[in-house]
C-alpha cells in the first residue's frame, strides 16, 4: 500500500496561510509593514478541536477456518454514514477499511490516523468488526486477538492482531476524548473460532471457560465491547448487523440523548445499545465497558451540549456490576450504566438481588451534575479510615542495623481519605514511633567496647497510594504508591563522655499494602521504604529505613 502524503499540522497551515498573504501584497516596498486581515472565523476553525474516526469492518479471511462474516462490512458502512452525516456526527475525517485487510494495514491506518490527531480536545472513534480468538503467546499467558485476512489458525499470535497491541497504540493518540468499539467476541461461539489447541484445552475445564485473560485496564481511553468476557457477539439476519452495532448506530440515529443537553454521548450511546442488545438477545449478550472511565469526561458523538441537562447518575465499576439503581423508590436501570433525573433532593437506592441495600442515601443534584455511584457507595461506608497499626521498624542493611539501630517494636497511627484526589486514588497520613534501650559495641585498639543507649525512631509521612482490586473480590485490594517521609532517630548514651546523637530527614519513599474490608472494619498489612543519606562515624552511607506494619481500621 503507497504511503499517503503527510497533511501539515492546523497551526502549520494557518501560519502558511500568513505567508502566503504576505508574498501577495501588491506594494513593492522592502521592509513595509503589511497589515493582515484575517477572518476570525479562519482562525477559529484553524484551532477547533476535529473529530477523527477510523471504522474497520473484516469480512473475508484467507482461511477457510474463518467463517465469513455476513455484515461485518454493512457494520462499519452504517457506522460510518452517521458519523459523517453534518446533521449527526459531522466527522471531520471518517476513514472506511472494509473486505479482508491485512493485520499490517489495520495499523498502517492506525498510524495515519495518529498522525491526524493534533489536538488533545479531538474526538477520535476506532471501530473494528470481526472474529474474535484466544491464544497463548509465547510466555504461555492467554491473550486476546483480532482476526484479520492473513490469520492462520495455527499461528494465532504471528498473525492476528493482539487486543492489548492495539489498546496499546490507541492509547498513545495524543486525544483526552477517544473510544475504541470492538465487535467480536472470545467465547468460541458467534464471531469467534477457538484454535484446536485451545479449544481442547477449554473443554477439560469444569467451569466451561477461562479466567478472563490478565491485561491492563486502560485508564487512558474508553474500551466498548460488544459482549461481555465469554459471552457471544452475534450477527442478527433480520438486524442485517452485528446486533450490539446496529443499537449503538440506532442511538445516533435516533439522537439518544438521555439527559437533553442536546448532545449524544458515548456513555447515553453504549448504554442505550447495552439495554437493548440484552433486551434482543434475552440476556445473553451483555456489552460491556473495559474502562471504569466512560462517563467521566463525556465524549459526544452526536449534536452539542447547548444547555446543562438532566442530572444523572452512573457506574461503570465492576464492584457494581448487577446492582440495580433505584431512586425514590422507583427502580431506573440496571449497573453498568447510567440514568437521568429530575434535579432536586432525591433517595438513592442500590441494592443486588433480595440483599439487603449496599447503599441509601439523600443526595441533592444541580441541573448538569454527573454522580458517579462509586463515590457515593464508598462514601455510605465512610469515607476516611482511621486506623492503629503495630509496626516492626528497622534499617535495610546490615551495617546500619549494627552501628545505628537494630530491628524495633513501635506503634501507630493512619488516617486515610478514601477516593480523593481522585477515585482509586486515596490521600493518606501516618505516623509511628519507638522508644527504648539498646547497646552497640565499637572495636578499639583496648579490644571490644560495648557501650548501652536509649533510643527514640519517629517517622511520619504522607502518600497517594492506588488502590486496586487485582483479585475477582472487591473486598481484598492493593495499595501502592509515593510517600514523602519525616524520619527522625535519636540515641542517647549511658556514658557522660559520648554525646546524644540524633538525626532528621525529608526523604522520598514507597509505600505498598494489602487490606481487606468487612463492611466499615479494614483489616490489612503495609511496608514502607524510606531512601536516605546517613552519616555515621564521620562517613556517608546510603541506606534504607523500612516499616511492616499490622492493624485493623474503622471507616467513618
Amino acid at each position: 500500500m503507497r504511503p499517503l502524503p503527510m497533511k501539515p499540522a492546523r497551526k502549520d497551515r494557518l501560519a502558511l496561510a500568513l505567508v502566503v498573504c504576505l508574498a501577495c501584497s501588491t506594494s513593492g516596498e522592502k521592509g513595509r509593514l503589511v497589515p493582515l486581515r484575517v477572518p476570525q472565523s479562519a482562525v477559529d476553525r484553524s484551532y477547533a478541536p476535529r473529530k477523527l474516526a477510523l471504522v474497520i469492518g473484516i469480512r473475508t479471511f484467507d482461511e477457510a477456518g474463518w467463517n465469513t462474516l455476513r455484515y461485518s462490512e454493512k457494520d462499519a458502512d452504517d457506522l460510518a454514514a452517521v458519523l459523517q452525516d453534518p446533521s449527526l456526527g459531522a466527522f471531520d475525517s471518517v476513514t472506511v477499511l472494509k473486505g479482508g485487510p491485512s493485520r499490517e494495514e489495520v495499523k498502517a491506518a492506525l498510524a495515519r490516523l495518529s498522525a491526524e490527531v493534533q489536538d488533545e480536545r479531538d474526538t477520535v472513534l476506532v471501530y473494528i468488526s470481526t472474529h474474535g480468538t484466544l491464544s497463548r503467546d509465547a510466555r504461555g499467558d492467554l491473550r486476546r486477538y483480532l482476526v484479520t485476512r492473513e490469520t492462520h489458525v495455527a499461528d494465532v499470535p504471528g498473525t492476528a492482531l493482539s487486543v492489548d497491541e492495539l489498546k496499546a497504540e490507541f492509547d498513545a493518540l495524543s486525544s483526552r476524548r477517544k473510544v475504541l468499539i470492538l465487535a467480536a467476541c472470545h467465547s468460541g461461539g458467534g464471531k469467534s473460532m477457538l484454535p484446536e489447541a485451545v479449544e481442547k484445552e477449554r473443554s477439560s475445564l469444569k467451569g466451561g471457560f477461562f479466567v478472563r485473560p490478565i491485561e491492563e485496564v486502560s485508564r487512558a481511553s474508553v474500551v466498548l465491547a460488544a459482549s461481555d468476557w465469554g459471552e457471544t457477539a452475534r450477527e442478527d439476519e433480520r438486524l442485517e448487523n452485528d446486533i450490539y452495532t446496529h443499537f449503538f448506530v440506532e442511538a445516533l440515529r435516533n439522537k439518544a440523548d438521555r439527559n437533553g443537553d442536546g448532545a449524544v454521548t458515548v456513555s447515553e450511546a453504549h448504554d442505550y445499545a447495552r439495554r437493548l442488545t440484552y433486551a434482543f438477545t434475552e440476556g445473553r449478550q451483555r456489552p460491556s465497558a473495559e474502562t471504569s472511565e466512560v462517563g467521566v469526561d463525556p465524549i459526544v458523538l452526536v449534536g452539542a451540549v447547548v444547555r446543562r441537562g438532566k442530572p444523572e447518575l452512573y457506574s461503570y465499576d465492576p464492584r457494581l456490576d448487577g446492582f440495580t439503581l433505584s431512586v425514590d423508590g422507583l427502580a431506573l436501570t440496571d449497573l453498568p450504566g447510567g440514568a437521568a433525573v429530575d434535579p432536586g433532593k432525591h433517595r438513592i437506592e442500590l441494592a443486588k438481588g433480595g440483599a439487603e441495600p449496599a447503599l441509601e442515601d439523600a443526595v441533592d443534584l444541580k441541573p448538569g451534575e454527573r454522580v458517579d455511584l462509586v463515590r457515593l457507595e464508598s462514601r455510605s461506608t465512610g469515607r476516611f479510615e482511621l486506623a492503629p497499626r503495630v509496626a516492626l521498624m528497622g534499617f535495610l542493611d546490615r551495617q546500619s542495623r549494627r552501628d545505628v539501630l537494630g530491628p524495633v517494636v513501635g506503634a501507630g497511627l493512619t488516617l486515610t481519605a478514601r477516593d480523593f484526589p481522585s477515585a482509586r486514588v486515596n490521600l493518606r497520613i501516618d505516623a509511628t514511633g519507638s522508644v527504648g534501650s539498646g547497646s552497640t559495641t565499637q572495636v578499639t585498639s583496648a579490644g571490644p567496647v560495648s557501650a548501652s543507649y536509649g533510643y527514640s525512631a519517629f517517622t511520619a509521612g504522607v502518600a497517594l497510594p492506588w488502590r486496586f482490586n487485582p483479585l475477582a473480590s472487591e473486598r481484598w485490594h492493593l495499595l501502592a504508591g509515593p510517600r514523602l517521609s519525616l524520619v527522625s532517630l535519636q540515641r542517647t548514651f549511658r556514658l557522660d563522655l559520648v554525646p546524644a546523637q540524633s538525626y532528621l530527614t525529608l526523604t522520598p519513599g514507597l509505600l505498598c499494602g494489602l487490606g481487606v474490608d468487612f463492611g466499615r472494619i479494614t483489616v490489612g498489612a503495609e511496608v514502607q521504604l524510606d531512601f536516605m543519606i546517613l552519616k555515621v562515624n564521620g562517613s556517608n552511607r546510603s541506606s534504607g529505613f523500612g516499616e511492616f506494619s499490622l492493624g485493623g481500621g474503622w471507616r467513618f
